[in-house]
Order: C-alpha cells, then sequence, then structure tokens
C-alpha cells in the first residue's frame, strides 16, 4: 500500500515537472512580440531616435511635448490608436509606407518611409520606445492584439533579426 502510494506520489512529480517544461517550452516558442519596450538601452535609443524622426509630427508620448503646428499625425499616446496594431504592422507601416489591415501605400508626404534612413534594429527601438510610454492597461492590450497575430509577428521578427520579446 505504502509502495503503491509512493509510486502514485512520483509519478504525479514526474507529470507536473513534464507539464511545467512543456509550459517553459511553449513559452519561449510562441513568443508573439519582437519590440523590446522592457529594454533600458533599446528604449533610450528608441526615444533619441524618435525625437530626431518623429516627434515633429507626433508629439513625443508620455510629455506635454506636442507635434508642431499644422500636423496632424496620429499621437502615440493614450490618445491615438497605435496600441491597436500588431507590432510587424507598425514596423511595416514605419518602415514601407504600407497599412497592412489593407494594404494600401501611407502617401508619403503624410507619413515617410524610414527604410534607408533607419535600420530594422533601429525601427524596432523606435517602436519599443513608444511601446515604454503607455500605461500598463494599455501595453497589455498590445500584447493581446499580438497574441491574435504571434505567426506574422514571429515571421518578421525572424526575418529582421528582432528575435522575441
Amino acid at each position: 500500500m505504502i509502495k503503491r502510494l509512493i509510486l502514485t506520489a512520483l509519478a504525479c512529480c514526474v507529470a507536473a515537472g513534464g507539464g511545467w517544461l512543456l509550459h517553459r517550452h511553449l513559452a519561449r516558442t510562441q513568443e508573439t512580440t519582437f519590440l523590446r519596450w522592457q529594454d533600458p538601452a533599446v528604449v533610450a535609443r528608441g526615444e533619441g531616435l524618435y525625437r530626431a524622426h518623429c516627434a515633429r509630427c507626433h508629439g513625443v508620448p508620455g510629455t506635454e511635448e506636442r507635434a508642431a503646428a499644422g500636423h496632424e499625425a496620429t499621437p502615440h499616446d493614450a490618445g491615438g490608436h497605435t496600441w491597436e496594431h500588431p507590432d510587424y504592422a507598425l514596423f511595416q507601416l514605419v518602415r514601407d509606407g504600407v497599412a497592412v489591415a489593407n494594404c494600401v501605400p501611407v502617401d508619403p508626404e503624410q507619413m515617410p518611409r524610414f527604410k534607408g534612413t533607419l535600420t530594422d534594429a533601429d525601427l524596432v527601438a523606435v517602436l519599443s520606445f513608444i511601446k515604454s510610454t503607455w500605461p500598463a492597461e494599455l501595453r497589455a492590450s498590445h500584447d493581446r492584439v499580438n497574441v491574435m497575430y504571434g505567426p506574422y509577428n514571429r515571421a518578421v521578427g525572424e526575418l529582421i533579426g528582432a528575435g522575441g520579446g
């Protein structure tokens, strides 16, 4: 009886350990983001690039710095809708000037294409900075959006060498 009880307890421990290992493996392989908003060095670099290339039209999220007069670009703070789009779509819009949802090129007079101006790593840093300025509930909403588009994010992240977030 005791032997059976010990074997049952041992089997439960092995099953629980196997389940934990499977969960850890799936968590690593199921990354759904390539933004590095929790990496202070990436965010700092992204902020500098954002201020140099984006702030004039979009303002600076997380600050009182507003866009220049005459520019009606979407703000990237809680008042905007940037967080409603998955990483890969934001990346493609900024790099290539294509709105992924409808595959329509954006007028480069309204939104410049940054391919050739900034590297892919620079663009990831800029987008990471933007996400770092959002309140926790917006980051959580963006994470849920990314889960829905995980395969696309993983594919783009691998193509640009960004890896998992």
